[in-house]
């Protein structure tokens, strides 16, 4: 696999889904079995990573968000890091992508941050379980799905602890805008977090023609309004804490900054010009596809930042935008299928990124 930092500020590139969806369809509880099929049955899990490779994503990710000792033990598989962590790898690495990132999720231990005692045992689960992939072949750690600054912090570090690869460095993000569009979050019309911080406004239009996608509706798309905004299924950092993440992320040497969020479109694309604002460093945006469908009210022609939910139909419009907003790795996440994967993929499939503006 090629190294992925030779790639940094170049090449927009996709990361694959969570195979959780693809899993359950099959009536498999994902919550209790899914390491237990890294193990047990690999075929179920490398068929399912296929379908995103098939997809066109060019970073697979790993289902090892578990891996920690403390979520391994709530499937009493707390020994079983290295065997995992190698299971998932060689699996991921028969499909032969052209980057691999092994994922790891927050612990979810009890954390007081006045303690010291309770900060050092977070940091060993994240050092504990970045040293299971310990002469294992990949690209780069996905540290994912965090919603407390003082846990990120004890990720970072306890990774940089133990391994000299790079880190992507994601936050959960939800902000008190969710549901309302963009101009009446701003009283410019900016995404909440860049006209709170005077940061500049979405990168002009024409900027979207160096897609080879789109059409005079690009931004647009015919659907029904959602009544009411998609709340998110897990914890979440509060949208206001997206600068705070930023500085620590950047001071602890993560690679790469990201966050994930259901938040509506143009709340994301402020997430991004916040980013690019603040660091010099790429930045990943994960969207989060909420399970079922939505309630719907008015129907009509209705611009995409409008809508609070990501659906196949909006993968297109949504990665136009991020890309002219400055992202370089993207990915659907949550109840996303290879579907999202491909409409991503196939919206930016040799596009570079766009150049940063002194």
């Amino acid at each position: 696999m090629p190294d992925i930092e030779l790639r940094f500020h170049k090449d927009m590139l996709v990361l694959s889904a969570p195979i959780d969806a693809v899993l359950a369809r099959q009536g498999i509880d994902v919550v209790r079995d899914r390491q237990y099929l890294n193990l047990m049955e690999p075929d179920a899990i490398r068929d399912a990573l296929n379908l995103e490779v098939m997809a066109g994503a060019q970073c697979l990710v790993t289902t090892t968000e578990d891996i920690t000792r403390a979520r391994l033990a709530h499937v009493r598989m707390e020994g079983d890091a290295a065997r995992l962590a190698d299971a998932a790898v060689r699996i991921a690495g028969e499909l032969k992508p052209q980057h691999l990132l092994v994922e790891i999720g927050p612990c979810g231990l009890p954390l007081d941050a006045s303690s010291k005692a309770s900060l050092n045992e977070n940091r060993i689960q994240y050092a504990d379980a970045a040293r299971a992939f310990d002469g294992l072949e990949f690209d780069a750690f996905l540290l994912n799905g965090f919603a407390s600054i003082v846990d990120l912090k004890c990720a970072l570090m306890g990774v940089s602890q133990v391994s000299g690869k790079p880190v992507f460095a994601s936050v959960t993000l939800a902000g008190s805008q969710v549901g309302k569009h963009p101009a009446e979050a701003g009283r410019d019309g900016r995404p909440p977090i860049a006209a709170a911080q005077g940061a500049s406004k979405t990168p002009d239009e024409s900027v979207l023609a160096n897609l080879p996608v789109g059409s005079a509706f690009s931004g647009y798309s015919l659907v029904d309004v959602p009544k009411h905004p998609n709340p998110l299924r897990d914890a979440a950092l509060p949208a206001e804490k997206w600068p705070e993440a930023l500085a620590v992320m950047e001071d602890l040497g993560a690679a790469v900054v990201g966050f994930e969020t259901a938040d509506p479109l143009g709340c994301a694309v402020g997430y991004v010009t916040t980013a690019m604002a603040q660091t010099d460093l790429p930045v990943l945006a994960q969207l989060r596809v909420p399970e079922g469908t939505p309630a719907r009210s008015a129907s009509g022609l209705v611009p995409l930042e409008a809508r609070d939910d990501y659906a196949i139909d909006t993968m297109e419009q949504a990665a136009t935008k991020l890309f002219a907003a400055g992202v370089q790795f993207i990915r659907a996440t949550g109840a996303a299928t290879p579907a999202y994967t491909g409409a991503l993929a196939a919206t930016l499939y040799g596009v570079d990124v766009l150049p940063r503006k002194a």
